[in-house]
């Protein structure tokens, strides 16, 4: 009994301490989708190669997006034009460099700095690294569609002002066929529904969080904090696996104190990369080629890294 009361307070505190932070990823989320139109980002991109990257990379701070949306919005912007190098850098970017993500991370770690740093440091590069390889080519060599079809969806948005939402969205690029009623409305039904579908994810995530901290042998918690490949390649295996949004996934990960902050730092790293509900996204949404160096990239670029960080700590 004691042991379960014990799991009990750990995962509701975990839920308690990262719940404001989904809704208010989701709220602002939620914002951008309703009130921004899809040009804004259009015209703030750079000419140049370096910056695109660049942009790509910080452009989270200016249309935040959680990871399971952030794919169909990358591939509206590829097939309107957006730069390669941008969208796939933004892809990966967006979900964790954001104020939002930034902000419960400084939190879930008990404002550490260093942890923030090193998450963005870790999304940052295979994030640059793929941005600079795959924006050489086109939207036509990345997306998994045919080039007339690619075609048609770019005529299709100009029509239609540049955005692709339903006449009833009540969204920015729409905003004079509606009043301020319909867009609030339509804020506060995006913010519920992107809440509602995450939440089971933070749930699963802080019960796994709390099993593992209240019922494993101390035999195999020795064993992971001994063994930097092991305690990285775990926590990894467990970010793809639960799926939590990278606005609650650091709560999840601070459970584990008793392992190498590098590996904390792995799952807050690559399960905004690469988990459960993005690999069949990339799968059907990019070319096979693309897609796989979109899951192999930041799984083995992540786990170096950690494994290295890990030793640098003065792990084993």
């Amino acid at each position: 009994m004691e042991s379960f009361n014990l799991f009990a307070s750990l995962a509701s505190a975990i839920v308690l301490e990262a719940a404001p932070f989904l809704l208010l990823g989701s709220f602002v989320g939620a914002l951008f989708e309703v009130l921004v139109p899809d040009s804004f980002i259009e015209r703030m991109i750079p000419k140049t190669v370096p910056g695109q990257l660049g942009f790509g990379l910080f452009a989270g701070m200016v249309l935040p997006t959680c990871e399971c949306g952030v794919v169909p919005v990358v591939r509206k912007l590829l097939a309107r034009g957006v730069p390669p190098a941008t969208a796939i850098t933004y892809l990966f970017a967006a979900p964790v460099i954001n104020p939002v993500v930034l902000l419960s991370t400084y939190f879930a770690f008990q404002s550490d700095l260093t942890m923030v740093f090193w998450r963005c440091v870790l999304v940052g590069i295979p994030a640059l690294v793929l941005g600079g390889v795959l924006g050489k080519g086109t939207a036509a060599d990345i997306l998994n569609l045919p080039k007339p079809v690619l075609r048609q969806m770019d005529d299709i948005r100009n029509e239609n002002h540049g955005h692709d939402h339903g006449h009833e969205c009540g969204c920015a690029a729409c905003g004079e066929t509606h009043d301020e009623s319909s867009r609030i409305r339509a804020v506060l039904v995006h913010t519920g529904i992107e809440f509602l579908s995450m939440s089971k994810f933070l749930i699963f995530g802080a019960c796994a969080a709390a099993l593992f901290k209240t019922f494993t042998p101390s035999s195999v918690l020795d064993l992971m904090q001994g063994n930097n490949f092991i305690s990285v390649g775990s926590m990894m295996l467990f970010a793809v696996l639960s799926s939590v949004c990278s606005e609650a996934d650091a709560f999840v990960a601070a459970g584990f104190s008793m392992l190498p902050k590098a590996a904390m730092l792995s799952f807050v790293a690559i399960g905004p990369m690469v988990d459960l509900k993005l690999i069949p996204m990339f799968l059907s949404t990019f070319k096979r080629r693309v897609a796989l160096a979109l899951i192999v990239v930041p799984v083995v670029t992540i786990f170096y890294l950690c494994v290295l960080l890990a030793y640098l700590e003065g792990g084993v």
